[in-house]
């Protein structure tokens, strides 16, 4: 019985009348206003999913990636707007805003274009009205001066060799490296090589900008090098064992031995290497340029120039030869004259 009167007040008590039910139009004002705090945490939230689903949808590389999110992110902190609601004069002043910044042209026009492959992609993906013009569609770009020839010099080459044959405890590992970054690899492609990538004869590239591979064989020398790292490590065993899926580089420092070499890591060792040789400005991304200027003046087809380099686009791969271009000039215009060049 106890049990029984108990279940009835608990009844009672958790009854509540039915309220009424208030119908408010579509264009008819808010019951409650949110918070400024709760508006902005909202629009960010947005802004920010889009921007994760184009980066999502568009399957760019890491890197590409990485410095889109932070160019969006960037402008949307400081509009403070859903996209629907940015105007061109919003685009506008945000240009004027990065040049006083005192930003360099190029990065200018590197935020720009990340805005313009955005609302692009909202277009596409039914996000923006297809009637209505794009905020970024009148907006132009700034000028950039023709940017200079980065292939190395023969005598800063040799240099950077002579110090390679310094008795250093990475020199072997080195060697092997700046052989394959002088066959046009990027550094982000060398950083993700395993031991199974190389077959003896060509290097399977998994290319870091779009999802193609290509196929790069080695020159005699390099061959050599990366050979004898492999046997270097062969000989080390252990962590440095060289099993077909262990990564190609290993650092050997104490503290992260027999770990990948990464990007950053390998970028450090050639800062290093051009320190010791004298060499300024040296970083992994000239031996690309100096292999684009070096098939280019050995009159390799571009269309297998730009296989081996893992381009497509014409523009870009001009980018990698001008240096051959302005050599070839100079020398065709000493021979005009009838004069060698010194």
């Amino acid at each position: 019985m106890y049990k029984v009167v108990d279940l009835m007040t608990q009844v009672e008590t958790s009854f509540q009348p039915i309220l009424p039910i208030n119908i408010v139009s579509l264009d008819g004002g808010r019951q409650q206003e949110q918070s400024p705090t709760d508006k902005k945490e909202a629009l960010s939230d947005l802004c920010h999913w889009q921007i994760e689903e184009f980066l999502r949808q568009t399957g760019k590389a890491d890197n590409t990636q990485r410095a889109y999110r932070r160019q969006l992110r960037k402008f949307s902190s400081w509009c403070n707007k859903f996209w629907l609601d940015v105007t061109p004069s919003d685009i506008g002043k945000y240009r004027r805003e990065l040049k006083q910044q005192e930003l360099k042209p190029a990065s200018i026009n590197h935020a720009l274009n990340t805005l313009r492959a955005f609302y692009q992609w909202l277009r596409r993906s039914n996000g923006y009205p297809v009637n209505q013009p794009l905020p970024t569609d009148a907006i132009g770009l700034e000028r950039v001066e023709e940017p200079q020839a980065l292939h190395i010099e023969k005598e800063d080459l040799a240099d950077i060799w002579y110090a390679l044959h310094t008795d250093q405890p990475t020199r072997i590992r080195d060697r092997a490296i700046v052989a394959l970054l002088s066959h046009g690899l990027r550094a982000s492609e060398l950083s993700v090589l395993n031991v199974n990538h190389w077959n003896g004869k060509r290097l399977t590239i998994h290319r870091s900008k779009g999802q193609n591979v290509s196929e790069v064989p080695l020159s005699r020398e390099a061959k050599q090098h990366l050979e004898a790292y492999l046997e270097w490590r062969r000989q080390e065993g252990g962590v440095f064992t060289p099993t077909p899926e262990r990564p190609m580089f290993l650092c050997q420092d104490p503290k992260h031995r027999g770990e990948r070499l990464g990007y950053k890591g390998l970028y450090k060792m050639v800062k290093k290497l051009g320190a010791i040789a004298a060499v300024e400005n040296i970083r992994p991304h000239r031996f690309r340029h100096e292999f684009g200027t070096s098939i280019t003046r050995k009159g390799l087809d571009p269309l297998y120039g730009k296989e081996l380099m893992g381009i497509k686009s014409d523009k870009v791969y001009g980018r990698y030869t001008q240096g051959a271009l302005k050599l070839a000039a100079a020398k065709a215009y000493l021979q005009a004259i009838g004069e060698d060049e010194d």
